[in-house]
């Protein structure tokens, strides 16, 4: 039977905790956090502790106590500092140099009492920051959901309480208070150190591991959002310019036909006239006209037929994820603009049945003026609120601009009105268009409380 060499397997522990460290910093020698090499300096530094502990025989007194201890606590705060870093907590350099300075300090004094107070002084600071260090994995697992970090917080939790078990028995004169010293808890503590050694270094590997592949999940899916955005950015600019273009054809063809009505009208009365003087010379220009007249009123019905062709088809709507996608696509204006976007959506999607880009144009077109309105204040500000009453659902969007003017406010849904010199002034009606055709309202109005108020209201659905 072979027989548990002590000093051996310090030894052995040593050496894995050297080799594991610089084997796990080679594989990640290109992380840009700063996190690895406290991690990896800290391994080595304990694994440098263990041999020296293992080799106390052969060794000098103030390598194989002072410094190894020193060396054993320096290398656990050094990875306690590589866990804080990467909670985004940093440990000063200065304290952790004081703290390893006061350690050896109190342990070389406490030489002078007893061996036993040594012992417990040493070890019980230890157990304390291996604790500290299995809480902080803790803290990495809550924060991040890594399955590595909590196999990493239970290893070093074990470890710490093996060693404080350890000291408090050392305490009580039931044991040598010798790390050396042959006993179940010091074969327990040695075993746990070396599954300690594998498992904390693969676990930080794993953490890193984990948090890399949420990256690349987050960076692929805030590209298919930016993707999605954008599209839907195109279809809104492709459906206002054509609803914009759609408006003025409307207002062109009803503003135009009257005035040929007339010129047809016109155009038959002089023929009549011309018919009972007997004078045919202006015949063929009198047809001219008519022929004309015709076929730009049939130009002008083919374009009121084109605009009343489109048809839009209703699906089901979530207003929370409309506003969602508007905000994303107003983000950068808003932010350029130094406006705070604020949104207010309740606990449960309110739904409505319309077309999703559609209702996203209306919105658009609502928080560009908004942004818009408030230039000149020392705060800008753009909130957004949907809710649920009486069977409809409602988006209200308030500013903190200046208000209208009444005489704005009377017109300021009617076609081709605007306050802008480079304006169309077809949005607002355009919006309100579109609301009428969802079966719902577009009010425009002033807050009691300053700027302007916009409240869309459609039918909601369950």
């Amino acid at each position: 039977m072979i027989a548990f060499d002590l000093p051996t397997a310090y030894f052995i522990a040593g050496i894995l905790y050297v080799v594991m460290p610089i084997t796990v910093g080679l594989l990640l020698r290109k992380d840009s956090t700063g996190t690895v090499l406290p991690w990896c300096a800290g391994g080595v530094v304990f694994g440098m502790s263990l041999v020296l502990l293992g080799s106390r025989k052969h060794l000098p007194y103030w390598a194989s106590y002072p410094l190894a201890n020193g060396l054993l606590f320096a290398g656990t705060a050094l990875r306690a500092t590589a866990l804080r870093l990467a909670l985004g907590r940093p440990l000063h350099k200065r304290w952790l140099a004081l703290a390893c300075v006061a350690f050896v300090g109190v342990y070389e004094s406490l030489n002078a009492v007893s061996p036993i107070a040594r012992f417990i002084w040493g070890s019980g600071v230890a157990s304390a920051t291996l604790i500290w260090l299995g809480f902080l994995a803790k803290d990495v697992h809550r924060r991040d959901q890594s399955f590595s970090a909590i196999w990493v917080s239970r290893v070093y939790l074990a470890l710490g309480g093996v060693l404080a078990l350890r000291a408090l028995i050392a305490a009580t004169g039931w044991e040598d208070p010798d790390v050396l010293s042959l006993n179940p808890l010091s074969v327990l503590m040695v075993l746990f150190g070396v599954l300690a050694a594998i498992v904390g270094n693969l676990g930080f590997m794993g953490i890193f591991l984990e948090r890399l592949s949420r990256t690349n999940l987050e960076q692929a899916t805030q590209q298919a959002r930016q993707e999605e955005a954008a599209r839907l950015g195109d279809q809104i600019a492709q459906l206002d310019r054509r609803r914009s273009v759609g408006e003025i054809a409307a207002s062109l063809a009803h503003e135009l036909s009257q005035p040929l009505t007339n010129i047809y009208l016109i155009a038959d009365r002089l023929g009549m006239a011309l018919e009972k003087t007997g004078d045919a010379s202006l015949a063929q220009y009198l047809s001219d006209i008519h022929r004309n007249t015709q076929k730009a009123g049939d130009i002008l019905g083919r374009i009121r037929a084109f605009i009343r062709s489109k048809e839009t088809v209703f699906e089901r709507v979530a207003l929370g994820q409309v506003i969602s996608d508007v905000t994303a696509l107003i983000n950068d204006l808003a932010n350029n603009e130094s406006v705070r976007l604020e949104v207010t959506l309740p606990a449960q999607n309110v739904w409505v049945r319309g077309d999703p880009v559609q209702l996203s144009q209306i919105l658009m077109n609502v928080c560009r003026n908004a942004i818009q309105a408030t230039q000149g204040q020392s705060e800008r500000w753009l909130h957004l609120r949907v809710w649920r009453a009486d069977g409809m659902a409602c988006v209200e969007i308030t500013d903190n601009g200046p208000g209208m003017q009444p005489e704005v406010l009377a017109s300021v849904s009617t076609p081709f009105f605007s306050t802008k010199p480079d304006g169309l002034g077809v949005g607002l009606s355009i919006s309100k268009s579109i609301a009428k055709h969802h079966g719902g309202t577009l009010s425009i109005g002033n807050h009691p409380d300053g700027g302007a108020v916009v409240v869309l209201q459609l039918p909601s659905i369950d």
